[in-house]
């Protein structure tokens, strides 16, 4: 991964860039006022000269040896055509003085060549021009100039001349100036450095290589600095939270291992229940099996004595009701044997389903009229309910057939003498947009506890848990009930008011749709 700049040098470079603004802004002034100094001073030196060439002072030159060129042009060649009216400076002077008559000179300079040319004008007017004249300055005779006002533009005296003293001064001045910017920079620049290296990039430096030390996985790092300033403080709460994750490092260490052996522990008792479960359901499969065969033995017999006892008149009473509790008894225990069996398949996976056209319409018809014996002896009716043209279902019928089985069985055992059962069947749509035939058992009988509303499909759950309970049973039908439904993709419901009945419902698809698994490496996108 590409770096970016670092901190010293972004710190370096915006302070570079800030003291070189700063400077140029501060220096500026100075180069600026350099030349205006110099220009200043040769307005000066021109005043001067002029003041002697007008007090009749002969000068050949300056004291700095440089020629000197002075000349006085009368009114008549400045306004006249002569080479005068070529020469700008010569005209906006004669107009400016000629304007204002407080005007008394006028200066200029500029470059020709690569050197710099100084121009002076002085005016000298009529009075003036009548004390000073004199063939020196090359005068008209009296008699040709006419009278003219005192104030009047008589002539201008022009110094033209080039200083190279003034022009090594400014380069001078300016060179000393950038000279004096670059070392003020690079001094700047040092000590901003060595401030920098010393009071903040040395600290960031060490809490930057701790921190890579520990991203790569070590704990030990320490900063420990003695600046005595923030960073000291900043180091110290570093190292305090690397001793705090040091420290739970090892306690988590610690934990581990001690998860280690509890897991390890753990898979060992599983194992081992994993066993005992497989035994006990191995166990009860077989006991279940052998049971039943001694058990159809005793029904059968039983049986042959009550039909016997049927046919003779001289029966005692005793033995025909001794011999239809041995029947009653036996019959309840074949179903209690017969639920362990069921119970033991569908926990070793050994349960099989047959998928195929089944009619609900015909299954609760024909459950209707099986159970019409059992419920008549109760004096309980049982009714039907069929929606029209309801569709057929894919699934086994059996297994659905035995489902409703246990709902109507619990609705005639649970519900009191005289009321009825109804049994209905519809169309539905299920949340998940499932076309469905919802299958209900509704009873007039006590009702379920709210409380135990959730838990009636557990396994060994009964809303009577006692040894006196009135109804007898295993506590697994709800629970088996529950566990075809989920072989057959359907649904079982519960919905009971305490003190009003219940009812049981089961919500089988038209169409069959078993559990999709899942890949165990689905495909990224």
């Amino acid at each position: 991964m590409a770096q970016g700049i670092s901190l010293a040098n972004k710190c370096q470079i915006l302070f570079g860039v800030a003291v070189v603004a700063l400077l140029g802004g501060a220096l500026g002034g100075p180069w600026i006022r350099t030349g205006s100094i110099v220009t200043d001073s040769q307005l000066e030196l021109s005043r001067e000269l002029a003041n002697e060439i007008l007090s009749r002072e002969t000068l050949e030159a300056d004291a700095l040896g440089q020629p000197l060129t002075g000349r006085i042009y009368r009114v008549g060649e400045l306004v006249g055509e002569s080479q005068s009216e070529s020469d700008p400076f010569l005209q906006s002077s004669f107009a400016r003085f000629s304007a204002d008559v407080t005007e008394t000179e006028s200066f200029q300079h500029e470059t020709k060549g690569g050197s710099t040319h100084y121009r002076y004008a002085r005016v000298i007017r009529e009075a003036q021009w009548r004390e000073i004249s004199a063939p020196d300055f090359d005068a008209e005779p009296a008699s040709s100039v006419p009278v003219r006002p005192d104030d009047a533009v008589a002539a201008l005296l022009v110094i033209d001349r080039k200083s190279e003293f003034a022009e090594a001064q400014i380069l001078v001045n300016r060179v000393y100036i950038v000279a004096s910017g670059v070392i003020a920079v690079a001094l700047a620049m040092l000590v901003f450095h060595l401030i920098l290296k010393r009071l903040i990039f040395g600290p960031v430096r060490a809490l930057t290589e701790v921190a890579e030390r520990i991203e790569q996985g070590s704990t030990t790092a320490r900063v420990r600095l003695t600046t005595g300033d923030d960073f000291e403080r900043m180091s110290r709460a570093f190292d305090g939270m690397l001793d705090r994750l040091e420290l739970g490092q090892a306690q988590l260490r610690a934990v581990n291992e001690s998860l280690d052996l509890k897991i390890g522990e753990l898979a060992e008792a599983n194992v081992g229940l994993f066993e005992s479960n497989q035994l006990k359901s191995e166990f009860l499969a077989n006991v279940s099996h052998e049971l039943r065969t001694p058990l159809n033995s005793i029904i059968g017999f039983a049986e042959l004595l009550d039909e016997i006892a049927r046919t003779d008149e001289q029966a005692d009473p005793k033995r025909r009701r001794y011999i239809g509790n041995i029947l009653s008894s036996g019959r309840t225990l074949l179903e209690m044997i017969n639920e362990l069996l069921q119970m033991a398949k569908i926990e070793a996976g050994r349960l099989e389903v047959t998928i195929g056209p089944a009619s609900v319409k015909d299954v609760v018809e024909g459950l209707a009229a099986i159970m019409r014996p059992q419920s008549q002896a109760r004096r309980i009716s049982v009714e039907t309910v069929i929606e029209d043209d309801l569709p057929g279902v894919e699934s086994d019928a059996g297994k659905l057939q035995q489902i409703l089985f246990n709902f109507v069985s619990n609705a005639i055992k649970f519900s009191p003498e005289g009321t009825r059962v109804v049994i209905a069947a519809r169309r539905t749509v299920r949340d998940d947009g499932l076309a469905c035939v919802l299958a209900s058992v509704t009873d007039e009988g006590p009702g379920i506890p709210l409380d135990m509303q959730d838990t009636i499909f557990e396994k060994f759950r009964q809303v009577d848990a006692s040894h006196t309970r009135a109804h007898s049973g295993t506590g697994l039908g709800l629970a088996i009930c529950r566990e075809l439904a989920e072989r057959l993709s359907a649904r079982v419901a519960l919905h009971s008011v305490p003190g009003h009945g219940a009812t049981f419902s089961v919500e089988v698809p038209v169409e069959f749709k078993g559990k999709r698994l899942e890949a165990l490496m689905a495909e990224s996108r």
